[in-house]
This record gives C-alpha cells, structure tokens and sequence, in this order.
C-alpha cells in the first residue's frame, strides 16, 4: 500500500510515468480525472476548477473568495483519494497538498527545454518548434505561477520531492522503475498513525469544501479539526438553524465517526444595525 503524487514540468512525461506505475502497481490513476471527480462531487464547473489548479492567477482572484473556494474542492478530492490509498496522482499540486502525509511518495518529473517542446510539437500537432516550446515555457510559468499563489512555494525546489527523475536521459519505464524501487524504502510505507493522519485530512477537507459549496453555511467559516475520525466544528454562527446544518453535514462526510459541536450561536437583536 502507497500513495505515489507526482509534479511534472510540460511535455516531461510524468504523466506518461504516472499511468505506466499505476497500470504495473495495480492502482488507482488521476491526473484529469481528479478536477472531474471535484466537479461532479462539489457541483462545479470543470473549467473553473482548471483554472485554478493549472492557469496564472489573475489580479482579481486575489481579492476573491471564490478562489479559496474552487481550490478547497480540488484539495479535498486529492486527500479523499489518497485517504483511499494506493493511488497515483498526477499534477493540481497534489505532491504540495500531500506534503505533510508522512507515507506519500512526492516526485518531480523534467527534462530539458528543448526536448519538451519537440515532445509537444510531435503529440500536438504543432506547426514549428517556436511555437511548442511557447507552449512549454508558458504552461510552466502558469503552473508555478499558480502553486506560489496558492502555497507560497517554489514548484521547482528539489528538497519539496523524495524523487526527481530527468526524462532527458531516463524513459518511461526506467522512471517506473526507479518510483518502484523508493516505494520500497520504509517512509514510503503506511503506518497506523500515517493512514489515521491521512484519513483526518480527507474528512476535514471535505468538511471544508462541503460548506463553502453551500450558500447556506459559505459565511460560516468554521475551524474543523479532526482525530481519529471524531471532527471538532467551532465557530459562531447566528442560528439554532444554522449551527444544525453545518454539524449534520459534517456528520454526512464518509469517514467521520463522531462530531463534536463547539459551535457558539450569537444572536443579532431585532433593529440592530451594523
């Protein structure tokens, strides 16, 4: 059992890598697939949920809720398929997400400028090698663009990954291998705390996400914590009614045993004016 999050410069195969491990592992693959499994749970717009995980943020994203929002969607699909174990996950900063999950495998796929682009230029059908290494140079620049907005980190830091492979010299199958043979190495191995620490993560991801979807409960804002399954919800709220909804849909996340309310309602007197 493992969880392999895999971060990939343009056109450096770590895609290519990532579908190959999971095919010889028996394990689940998503790179696509976790912004469709985030747009069908939470009920929001695919292209959105792109453009925050993969596009340079703009200037008004950075005064806007909505951005907190779409990524918390993103997020909680990441840690809820890796709460599941043996998975492979692909891109949308899942190895930054997953960062602080003792047993997660984090790799770092690149090569060179100029084989990139002439990857692209042959996979896309593009007219000139100009043109495809643009793509490569921009599609990059958005990505760490976007995970320094979002997490304040630099996406090329090697010490971020346990593995970095350079498919200048290395194929598909020899990173396979490499990713492998580290998987075979103690830390990647789930322990009982690891695998609980995992499954804390999912809950209150999904905890978060679920609330922010919901216009009902998206100004609530609680903290929620998580131990062994039993979540903490504190916060304030200005209703009976709504302090109710945002503990049963806490109580609805997959994975949460108990939930414990620490939730204050504070009541605004009738006439009152802010």
């Amino acid at each position: 059992m493992s969880v392999v999050a895999i971060s990939e410069t343009f056109g450096s195969q770590g895609t290519e890598i990532g579908w190959e491990l999971s095919r010889s592992l028996g394990y689940e693959f998503a790179d696509r697939e976790i912004i469709a499994k985030a747009a069908e749970r939470y009920g929001e717009s695919v292209m959105d949920l792109h453009h925050v995980s993969e596009e340079k943020p703009t200037l008004w994203e950075r005064f806007s809720d909505s951005t907190r929002h779409y990524v918390s969607c993103i997020e909680a699909t990441i840690l809820e398929m890796a709460a599941r174990d043996e998975a492979v996950l692909v891109g949308h900063g899942a190895a930054i997400i997953l960062r602080e999950i003792p047993h997660v495998l984090r790799v770092r796929v690149g090569a060179s400028e100029s084989l990139r682009a002439t990857r692209v230029e042959h996979q896309q059908g593009l007219a000139t090698g100009e043109v495809a290494l643009g793509l490569v140079r921009e599609v990059d620049r958005e990505r760490a663009a976007r995970i320094k907005f979002l997490y304040q980190v630099d996406v090329d830091d090697p010490l971020l990954y346990d593995v970095v492979i350079d498919t200048d010299r290395m194929s598909v199958v020899d990173g396979v291998r490499i990713i492998r043979t580290a998987l075979q190495g103690e830390f990647a191995r789930p322990s009982l705390r690891s695998l609980s620490l995992a499954r804390d993560a999912s809950v209150v991801a999904q905890t978060r996400a679920c609330l922010l979807v919901d216009p009902a409960t998206r100004g609530v804002r609680p903290a929620v914590t998580a131990a062994s399954g039993r979540v903490t919800v504190a916060g304030m709220v200005d209703s009976d009614e709504l302090r109710d909804r945002v503990i049963a849909m806490a109580r609805a996340i997959p994975g949460v045993v108990d939930v414990i309310d620490e939730m204050i309602v504070m009541r605004i007197p009738r006439g009152y004016a802010t």
